[in-house]
C-alpha cells in the first residue's frame, strides 16, 4: 500500500482551480495525500479538445458566476463579486513563471499560488498575475535575485515548451476543462476527475476517511 496522490493541473485564469487549489489544501480529508500542483494552459487544452470556452457560450457564463460565489460562500473563501478585469486574460507568462517555481522550488509553489489566486480571484486584482505583479510576490519570498531568475527562466524556449508538455499530459489522461485531476490511491490504481463538485468520488476513490463534514464531502 502506498500515499494517495493527487495531480492537480490549473491554469489561474480558472476560478474554479482556485476552489479545488484552496479545498487540497487546507482540507484536513487530504492531509495525508501526496499533491503535486501542475500549472498548463487552459486555453491551449480548450484548443486540443476543440471545447469552445464557458463564457463563449450563451448563458453559461452567468452560470459559472452564481455558481464559483456559491463556493465562496460555502467554504467562507474570498471571492471577487465581479471576475477581474480583462477577463479572460492570457497566462502564459505567469504559467511559465509558476512551472519554473515548481521545478526549482516545490516547496513555496503551493503558497505563491495562494497568494496570486488571492489576489486575482479573491481581490479581482488581474495585475497580479503579470509577471510585473509576479515578480512582486516573488521578491517577497526569494528577494530580487532570486526573483528575477525564476522570472528569467521563465523566459526560455524550452520553459514554454515544458508548459505546453503539461497542458499534453493532461489532455491525454482525458481533461477537456479545469480543475482537472490525476489520482492514484493506495493500491496503486489510477483515476481522473473533472470539476470541484467531483471531489466527493475523489475521496471515495482514494479511500480517505471524510473527516469534518464542514467540507461537504
Amino acid at each position: 500500500m502506498s500515499t494517495p496522490k493527487v495531480t492537480l493541473y490549473f491554469d489561474l485564469l480558472s476560478p474554479f482551480s482556485y476552489v479545488a487549489f484552496h479545498i487540497l489544501k487546507n482540507c484536513p480529508i487530504f492531509s495525508k495525500c501526496n499533491i503535486t500542483y501542475t500549472p498548463i494552459l487552459l486555453r491551449d487544452l480548450f484548443t486540443k479538445c476543440q471545447n469552445t470556452p464557458p463564457i463563449a457560450v450563451k448563458n453559461k457564463s452567468t452560470w459559472i458566476n452564481k455558481e464559483r460565489l456559491y463556493w465562496s460562500r460555502r467554504l467562507k473563501l474570498p471571492m471577487c463579486e465581479t471576475p477581474p478585469a480583462g477577463f479572460p486574460f492570457p497566462t502564459t507568462e505567469v504559467q511559465s513563471i509558476l512551472l519554473v517555481l515548481g521545478e526549482r522550488y516545490p516547496g513555496e509553489l503551493a503558497s505563491v499560488v495562494e497568494r496570486l489566486y488571492r489576489g486575482l480571484w479573491g481581490e479581482g486584482d488581474s495585475r497580479i498575475v503579470t509577471t510585473d505583479g509576479v515578480m512582486g510576490v516573488l521578491e517577497e519570498v526569494f528577494g530580487g535575485e532570486g526573483a528575477g531568475e525564476i522570472i528569467e527562466a521563465s523566459k526560455e524556449p524550452e520553459t514554454k515548451l515544458r508548459l505546453t508538455e503539461n497542458t499534453q499530459r493532461a489532455f491525454d489522461t482525458g481533461a477537456f476543462g479545469l480543475p482537472w485531476f490525476e489520482c492514484v490511491n493506495a493500491c496503486g490504481e489510477k483515476e481522473c476527475f473533472w470539476g470541484v463538485d467531483h471531489l466527493p468520488r475523489v475521496v471515495e476513490f482514494l479511500g480517505l476517511e471524510r473527516g469534518d463534514s464542514s467540507w461537504g464531502f
